[in-house]
């Protein structure tokens, strides 16, 4: 007859059940061991004396053995009882010692960061250095999708999220909005004159994003915004991603629509410039958000603090409650 080992294992694993003894004996009897005193045992187990007494009696009749020789004002441990408490005093410390590694890594070890594609290249990883010399002890797993994930599903600590801030099964703090207007790089202008109105701009070589994003972000919401309405609008290049549109626009490939806070290092170090001064679109803010009614450890508090200070020397930052998000 053929037994499969996962049979073998289920049934090893429930002898073993069977006949280990309780956990309680067996802390008891640790202490009773190591104090060699019932009454110091019971002190420090916080339990009565007879309690203590009660416990080795049931352990040494599940195990037939004496573990203690009684006196009339002593206890000494039987040579059974010194073999015994070898073993169970080693196997105590080894399951310490890994509950305090699981504790203490929960407490200091990894942290689950989502996030945009945009945000995370964009924003978060030129910064991420700074948080991690702060805190070294703490390690980061960036989780980048531009689909929002389910908290309740991913092992997610926190994320920043795109959007309204309404999201019912999520705590929302609004982070900065984002703000956007024309853009290029100096190589464009290298061989052309800048604009120097909103119509001429018209008949330059735009680039367009596509796709899951909303009107806010194409050139006819900015045209109009500004009070024009071109009649022939066409894209030189039309892109479906945040991160093309902003290569593009870095390799002179035209003008894009861009802004704090997230290429605010290149507007600050003049890979991108402003082509004029007009109108900008206010569009959606970035939000940290948290599981509602979740536990905020020591971990996250310390990152979304992080996230506050480096926001606020944004000049988009919004602040906390600052977006009022039926507006949006």
């Amino acid at each position: 007859m053929h037994v499969s080992p996962a049979w073998c294992k289920e049934n090893i694993m429930a002898r073993l059940r069977f006949k280990l003894p309780s956990p309680n004996h067996l802390v008891t009897f640790e202490a009773a061991g190591r104090c060699l005193n019932f009454t110091k045992a019971a002190d420090e187990l916080n339990v009565s004396r007879v309690s203590v007494s009660q416990q080795i009696k049931a352990l040494e009749d599940r195990l037939g053995v004496k573990l203690f020789q009684r006196t009339h004002n002593n206890l000494q441990l039987t040579a059974a009882g010194k073999r015994y408490l070898y073993v169970v005093s080693n196997a105590l410390n080894d399951i310490l010692s890994g509950t305090n590694e699981i504790q203490s890594g929960y407490a200091s070890g990894s942290l689950t960061v989502t996030t945009t594609s945009g945000f995370s290249t964009y924003w978060l990883l030129p910064r991420i250095g700074q948080f991690r010399e702060r805190h070294p002890d703490i390690d980061i797993r960036l989780l980048v999708s531009d689909q929002n994930i389910d908290f309740n599903r991913e092992e997610v600590d926190l994320g920043v999220r795109y959007g309204n801030g309404g999201w019912p099964d999520l705590d929302c703090e609004p982070l900065f909005r984002e703000e956007i207007f024309p853009v290029c790089s100096p190589a464009y202008l290298k061989d052309r004159p800048t604009p120097s109105t909103v119509q001429s701009i018209a008949g330059e070589t735009l680039i367009n994003l596509e796709g899951r994003y909303d009107l806010q972000t194409g050139w006819r919401y900015w045209f109009e915004a500004n009070g024009v309405k071109p009649d022939n609008l066409s894209h030189a290049l039309t892109v479906n991603t945040y991160t093309n549109l902003v290569q593009a626009a870095l390799d002179g490939q035209g003008i894009a629509l861009l802004g704090p806070p997230l290429i605010e290092r290149y507007l600050t170090d003049k890979s991108l410039i402003k082509i004029m001064d007009s109108v900008s679109v206010e569009r959606r803010s970035f939000y940290v958000v948290t599981p509602k009614h979740g536990k905020v450890s020591g971990k996250i508090e310390k990152f979304i603090q992080w996230l506050r200070e480096e926001a606020a020397s944004s000049d988009v930052f919004a602040g906390p409650g600052l977006i009022n998000t039926n507006t949006l």
